[in-house]
């Protein structure tokens, strides 16, 4: 009798053993990424001085600056604005895409092709970009073909939407391909059957159905798009001012660690409050429509 519960107790612990060791890694990294946003949080209080740079203090200056300061105010709304634009047009871009996956004899070959792209660095990416949006690239000798051309296509906010939707898409396409995956097909065949038509199916069934990727897609591209900054740095030439490219002027160009570390604390709450609003507001619609 007590050999078998040595036996389950060894081997308890044997589990216990492994799954901790699996999850070790993550919560090394985890607990690293919290020391470093407890550390920008208290550097957020500290006083800056053009000799000194950073002194220790306990202030609320920098957060004051944040709510007067004009250019944060327009980083923010560009960061606002370009994040919106890239998750609305990733998502027109990226349901069809995954419909199409989903009902593909072909849907193995199709999702490589999608993440392909991002086993790249996201700075050939984007000086990939760069190359087919100049003046003497792919894009403009096509306009030049049809007499609109050339027209300039970067270090505007055209090209650094246009950088980020080929970049957030596949984060878009993929929870959407999951949640559509989910969905029995006897009910569009029932609704088939009932008289309905493919378009009145799609909005009646397969679309609130597929909300859950829809949530699930959209947060994962706005978060990444509003902390985005290879693509406002590279693609937008200085002339395209969020909130990463700011922060990175305050840390590295001035100095001013305090104020950037406010806005770093600032961009994370932001993000997280719109994020909690935006989950909420989806739910309810998909009640409703549930």
């Amino acid at each position: 009798m007590v050999v078998p519960l040595l036996h389950g107790a060894r081997l308890n612990l044997v589990r216990g053993l492994t799954s901790f060791t699996l999850l070790l890694p993550a919560i090394c990294i985890t607990a690293s990424l919290l020391v470093a946003c407890v550390i920008i949080f208290r550097y957020s209080f500290n006083e800056w001085d053009p000799v000194h740079t950073m002194t220790p203090a306990v202030t609320s200056a920098n957060y004051e600056t944040l709510l007067t300061d004009p250019v944060v105010r327009l980083a923010f709304w560009n960061t606002l604005r370009l994040s919106v634009i890239v998750t609305a047009f990733s998502l027109l871009l990226g349901y069809p895409v995954a419909y199409a996956i989903v009902r593909s004899r072909w849907r193995t070959f199709f999702v490589f092709l999608l993440v392909a792209p991002l086993m790249t660095d996201v700075l050939l990416r984007a000086y990939g970009w760069l190359v087919m949006l100049g003046n003497a690239g792919l894009a403009n000798r096509l306009l030049s073909l049809v007499g609109i051309g050339p027209q300039r296509l970067i270090y505007n906010d055209l090209s650094v939407v246009i950088e980020m939707v080929h970049e957030m898409t596949p984060l878009m396409v993929l929870p959407i391909v999951g949640a559509l995956d989910r969905i029995n097909p006897s009910l569009r065949e029932a609704a088939a059957n009932l008289g309905a038509e493919p378009v009145r199916s799609f909005l009646l069934i397969t679309l609130p159905l597929s909300v859950s990727g829809i949530l699930a897609g959209s947060l994962l591209t706005f978060a990444l798009s509003m902390s985005a900054f290879v693509a406002p740095l590279i693609m937008g030439g200085g002339n395209v001012t969020t909130m990463t490219v700011l922060i990175q002027q305050q840390m590295l160009v001035t100095l001013n660690w305090p104020l950037g570390a406010a806005e770093s604390v600032i961009l994370v709450l932001l993000i997280i409050l719109i994020l909690v609003g935006y989950r909420r507001q989806v739910r309810r619609f998909a009640g409703a429509v549930g």
